[in-house]
């Protein structure tokens, strides 16, 4: 098949079909690329202390409220990369509490420090 007997035929797809497609081929070309491209992929992850920086800088914009959301948050930084497992997240978490980066009360309710600062 050629793109232009995709295109008409996708022409009389539901607008969800379409939107289901394109994700499709977002999904496909992505892990086309990384197949191609595996060491340009792993050098752009950030490790060690600057991967606790990292999360923490997209934490302070997405101010997560709760344990559960704090962790949902982390996982879902790391969905294009191949995910993370529970127990880095957890790391990650125990990180930011150990550099005074955020706080976890006894109701899962968390805390950050303002401008870098300890919590």
């Amino acid at each position: 098949m050629t793109y232009d007997e995709i295109a008409k035929l996708s022409e009389q797809l539901s607008y969800r079909d379409k939107f289901r497609l394109a994700q499709l081929l977002i999904q496909l070309g992505r892990k086309e690329e990384e197949e191609q491209y595996p060491d340009a992929r792993k050098s752009a992850a950030p490790s060690g202390e600057n991967l606790t920086q990292y999360v923490y800088e997209r934490l302070v914009k997405l101010k997560p409220s709760k344990k559960p959301a704090l962790l949902n948050s982390i996982g879902a930084m790391f969905q294009f990369q191949g995910g993370i497992s529970d127990a880095d997240r957890d790391r990650i978490v125990s990180d930011l509490q150990k550099h005074g980066h955020i706080s976890i009360d006894q109701n899962g309710r968390v805390s950050f420090a303002c401008d870098g600062a300890r919590v």
